[in-house]
């Protein structure tokens, strides 16, 4: 624990209200540092207003329905689903507003904690989660995207865990907050840069989701928009099919999967295979220690080690939700720019490496895909098409085994692919890989938000995610001087607040 400890000394009120019990994990919590001017520490039940406002459900109604699995893991955005009102979950949902803060109350730690960027209309969320909707008057500065930001901290996860009762997780309810303290700073410059941080990393990671539906809505246009008008007709596999495969466990003779591949085989441009393209594929390493010896691993980059990129940190969107480092003696297969790490294993998740990596290497789970000689666009059109057809369920319908499937490489050429024009994967990369160029204005802590907001009209899905974590660097810095009570310096010129 780096923020929580064991104070050296109680109040008698501390220990009357802990019915006298002096068991020292009763009284772990974050002990502010002494003489400090430059922040001061407020229970979160007095910086923010819970929404206490439930829906009541029309049957007939479209909502957008968020719960706690639609937080995304990564940076905290929502995703909200279209549901008509007989199909949510509960009658009285919770109602939310663009720019409320989400805390799940049975998984507070960061995965559970998000930020409503959705502008729609009849938004609504599970009852587990408490929606923050407005700071108070203690808040001195501070604002709902600056609470999120620390809400997303190891700061906040530590307060929560350290709330543990003879192992039973806390609840996260309303009566949980006053236990909770965030650090607000005195200089309320700083509390703007931290929310326009904040808020500029969420905007990033809303165009993240936006490109990636751009990119499958492409995909899935030139697909209806050039077929050969041929209708698709089920009909059970054929004992010489049977013979071709040797399989039955699968589900390649389902209808999902036929009336894809129909459409495929009508495209207008035609179909081709993997291995006809000339993609060729070898399996990561097995790094286990009774292949290769004991292994280091690191979270911060070490000289002379691998950089390791294991499918289960590769997010939806084709970016890598974190990155970590193992030393090890052994001389490894690497992976190269232009190449595609696919997971195997359930996910079936794939990113494309675009940056020169000095020692990169993937685990026994992961397939490394090649394709000589082809462009960067063409290997980026191959892995959007990897993912929309998982998200298309088609992968699941060629993965066999159990605890999700398995998709190895032997099983590739049953991937239906179709001819896109060079044009069409161009454009359909360019959503995924554009470079852009930032805004010719300088950047002002006034127009930090709306600056970053125009630079991230011409960047992709990669050049986005690079940009963001940038800005979570330089975040966690800013949190780590607030919490330690030090001043902070805001590199922008800045006006003084009226009092």
């Amino acid at each position: 624990m780096k923020y929580v400890r064991v104070p050296r000394e109680l109040h008698t009120s501390d220990v009357l209200a802990e019915e006298a019990c002096f068991s020292p994990g009763r009284y772990v919590r974050f002990v502010p540092p002494r003489n400090t001017g430059a922040s001061h520490y407020v229970p979160l039940d007095k910086l923010a207003v819970v929404r206490d406002e439930p829906v009541k459900v029309q049957k007939g109604e479209a909502y957008r329905y968020a719960e706690i699995g639609d937080i995304n893991v990564a940076n905290g955005g929502v995703s909200f689903r279209e549901m008509k009102g007989y199909r949510l979950p509960t009658e009285r949902p919770a109602r939310a507003e663009n720019g409320d803060v989400l805390i799940s109350t049975v998984r507070t730690y960061r995965k559970g904690i998000g930020l409503v960027t959705d502008g729609g209309s009849n938004l609504v969320t599970t009852n587990a989660m408490l929606n923050l909707c407005a700071v108070t008057d203690f808040a001195l500065g501070a604002t709902l995207p600056y609470i999120f930001a620390f809400l997303r901290s190891d700061f906040f996860v530590e307060q929560v865990w350290s709330l543990l009762n003879r192992g039973v997780y806390p609840r996260m309810d309303t009566g949980a907050l006053g236990k909770i303290v965030l650090p607000v700073s005195n200089d309320r410059n700083v509390c703007d840069y931290v929310s326009a941080l904040a808020l500029s990393i969420a905007d990033k990671e809303r165009c993240i989701r936006s490109r990636n539906d751009q990119i499958h809505a492409q995909i899935e246009a030139e697909l209806a928009l050039n077929q050969t008008g041929k209708a698709f007709q089920y009909a059970h596999p054929t004992l010489d099919e049977l013979r071709s495969t040797l399989r039955l466990d699968t589900g390649l003779y389902c209808r999902g999967f036929r009336a894809f591949q129909h459409r495929v085989n009508n495209y207008r441009h035609g179909a081709t295979t993997l291995s006809a393209m000339g993609v060729r594929s070898k399996r990561g390493p097995n790094l286990a220690v009774s292949v290769i010896g004991k292994s280091l691993y690191s979270e911060a980059p070490k000289a002379g080690w691998y950089e390791l990129i294991r499918p289960v940190n590769i997010s939806s969107y084709g970016t890598l939700i974190g990155r970590e480092w193992f030393g090890n003696r052994t001389r490894l297969s690497l992976v190269n720019r232009g190449e595609i790490v696919f997971g195997c294993e359930a996910t079936w998740r794939s990113v494309v490496l675009l940056d020169e990596m000095e020692r990169c290497t993937t685990n026994f789970h992961g397939t490394v895909m090649y394709w000589p000689g082809a462009a960067i666009p063409d290997v980026i059109w191959l892995h959007t098409m990897l993912g929309f057809l998982r998200e298309a369920g088609v992968l699941k319908h060629i993965a066999v085994g159990g605890q999700g499937g398995h998709l190895s490489p032997d099983y590739f050429d049953y991937i239906p692919l179709p001819k896109f024009p060079d044009s069409v994967r161009k454009c359909i990369a360019g959503l995924y890989h554009n470079p852009g160029t930032p805004p010719a204005r300088k950047a002002t802590l006034a127009n930090f938000v709306t600056w970053h907001r125009e630079w991230n009209e011409g960047l992709g899905i990669w050049e986005l995610d690079r940009e963001l974590k940038a800005l979570q660097r330089t975040l966690a810095d800013v949190q780590e001087q607030i919490i330690e009570g030090r001043t902070v310096t805001v590199p922008f010129e800045c006006r003084p607040h009226r009092a």
